[in-house]
């Protein structure tokens, strides 16, 4: 894989197992933050803080690559 990649290659490469996950649960913080938003009595600071950390936590996820090793069979 090249050392250096665009922003395009990195959003659409493929991305590891453990990141995935991370964005799930990403993903699954910022749903209970907008959820926590429709009840009355729960401050806006707390929702705020919770959509806006899973929603970064789920984008900063994304731009993790999956290295593929390197073919060692040569037979040309």
């Amino acid at each position: 894989m090249n050392k250096f990649c665009t922003l395009w290659l990195r959003i659409t490469g493929a991305t590891p197992t453990f990141f995935k996950r991370v964005q799930a649960i990403g993903l699954g913080v910022a749903g209970l933050g907008g959820t926590l938003a429709t009840i009355q009595g729960i401050p806006g600071n707390l929702t705020t803080a919770l959509i806006s950390a899973g929603t970064a936590v789920a984008a900063i996820a994304q731009f993790a690559v999956k290295i593929d090793e390197p073919d060692n069979n040569t037979d040309k």
